[in-house]
Order: C-alpha cells, then sequence, then structure tokens
C-alpha cells in the first residue's frame, strides 16, 4: 500500500506504509501526463482542467507512469484536492484497454446471458430502466393489480459497474439485489 500524504501527515502513517510527499509534485499540465490516453486527456480539458493538481500528478504517477506497479493505494488529502480525478483516472485508463463490456457484449448472448453496465454515463433513472424488468402493471395499467405479478426482476446476468454507482443501485433501485452474485 502506499499512502500519500503532504509532509504535514507524515508523522501519521504507519510504518508497514510507504508515503509519497505529494508536496514535492507541482501542478503538471494535462498534456505533460505521462502515458495519459488522449481521449482522457480530451476529456479532462473539456472539464476545464488544464494542470492536475499535486496529489493527482502524483497518484498517476504511483498507478500508471513510469515506474508503476499494481498495489492499494490510500490517499489522505483534503477535501477539494482532488482525490476524485485522482483514483478515477487511474481507473478510466486500466479499463479503456480491456474494453471489458464490449467483451462481455461480444461473447455472453452466445450462452444467452445479458449484459450491463452502471459507471454514471447516464442518469441512474436510465440505468434503472435497463437493468431492472418493469411490471406488467405499468404496461396495461387497466390490469387488477392482484393478477399482476408486482415483484422487479433484474433482467441482466452481468453487470460491469463501479463501486459508487453500484452502491447507488443497492440502496435506492428497488427489485436490485446482489442475492445471486458470483465472485
Amino acid at each position: 500500500m502506499v499512502a500519500m500524504n503532504s509532509k504535514a501527515q507524515e508523522d501519521q502513517v504507519p510504518l508497514d506504509r510507504l508515503s509519497v510527499d505529494i508536496d514535492s509534485f507541482s501542478g503538471c499540465p494535462v498534456t505533460s501526463l505521462p502515458r495519459l490516453d488522449p481521449r482522457l486527456a480530451e476529456a479532462v480539458q473539456r472539464m476545464g482542467i488544464e494542470a492536475f493538481f499535486p496529489v493527482q500528478a502524483a497518484t498517476w504517477l504511483e498507478t500508471i507512469g513510469p515506474g508503476a506497479f499494481q498495489r492499494d493505494i490510500c490517499i489522505n488529502s483534503p477535501t477539494g484536492s482532488g482525490k476524485t480525478l485522482a483514483y478515477a483516472l487511474p481507473i478510466v485508463q486500466m479499463l479503456s484497454t480491456r474494453k471489458v463490456k464490449e467483451v462481455f457484449d461480444a461473447i455472453a448472448p452466445a450462452v444467452g446471458l445479458s449484459v450491463a453496465s452502471a459507471v454514471g454515463q447516464s442518469s441512474i433513472a436510465d440505468e434503472i430502466s435497463l437493468l431492472i424488468r418493469r411490471s406488467k402493471q405499468g404496461l396495461y395499467p387497466t390490469l387488477d393489480e392482484e393478477f399482476v405479478e408486482m415483484v422487479p426482476q433484474t433482467q441482466v446476468d452481468i453487470l460491469v459497474a463501479t463501486p459508487g454507482r453500484l452502491m447507488d443501485h443497492i440502496n435506492m433501485t428497488k427489485g436490485f439485489s446482489l442475492e445471486h452474485l458470483y465472485l
């Protein structure tokens, strides 16, 4: 595990952790971040970001940049310092080369399985409509409710999701369950 702290916080890092002093990273221009996918650089610039905060540059260099290797990272940095983008960029970069959903979409239907993604690219309402089968009551409002199955059911077999969006669906989507989850 790598812990990222400013010098002032370094004394609080447990001794079995390697600490990285993010204060040594000045704002790195988006176009200067090594190995950043040009599509991601473009997306970040569309967000109005021209340079990365120190925590973002440090995290990138520890995960994707030169000398990077896979390990857990814990970022201890104040609110507003850029932690969300610091975590998101390396994850998106790594997954973009794997084409996770496209691979599942290509092979799952061959054995009768359906795939969906829940990664926050669309509204939660749109994702719910893809994930949960609506009751027949919604299609035929004149039907008597007691004769219509009202239990919402999932309509996907494989879900590719970001952790945050998965938690959104667990907490807010009626009928969404991890009851049959296989790891």
